[in-house]
């Protein structure tokens, strides 16, 4: 039986590197095959891209950083940001505005979902590794990571301005 409160030391920085680095890379080549001059257009693998992978590379980020990680931790870092992107993205369409209302053309669309998901990256990632280097300080780590439907506000109005 795996105790989940169990906190694991995980110490090999270069493979988390490169695990962040391709999901990055995967990201945006996924973006690029469904973009313009693609005879691939699917909704799913956009909605993959702009909420499932910014998880995966926040998490990533976090347990990089952190001195030591359970797998309690984990999954509730993932439901976390998980509801934040979903939540804050239903929000933040009431808030800004729709899309505009003639199609802006495929290159457009594909700028557009490269910046979002460049903007969710950036966001949760960067507040969930200054998090964890806080790690002897629960109130500051936990604030951080709190924080991310405030920063995730912060990109989409910074989306809806590009």
């Amino acid at each position: 039986m795996i105790d989940v409160r169990k906190r694991y030391t995980l110490k090999n920085e270069r493979l988390f590197d490169g695990v962040i680095a391709l999901l990055l890379l995967a990201g945006i080549a996924l973006l690029a095959l469904n973009g313009p001059f693609s005879s691939v257009r699917s909704i799913r693998l956009v909605t993959f891209v702009l909420f499932t992978l910014p998880i995966a590379i926040a998490v990533v980020c976090y347990v990089r950083v952190v001195p030591a990680v359970s797998i309690l931790e984990i999954a509730g870092l993932i439901v976390w940001t998980y509801a934040v992107v979903q939540g804050v993205g239903v929000a933040a369409y009431f808030l800004f505005g729709g899309q505009i209302a003639s199609y802006p053309g495929e290159m457009a669309e594909f700028w557009n979902f490269v910046t979002l998901y460049l903007l969710t990256v950036a966001v949760s990632a960067g507040l969930y590794t200054i998090g964890a280097t806080q790690d002897n300080r629960p109130l500051i780590k936990w604030g951080l990571v709190a924080l991310l439907p405030v920063g995730q506000l912060v990109a989409y109005g910074v989306y809806a301005l590009v």
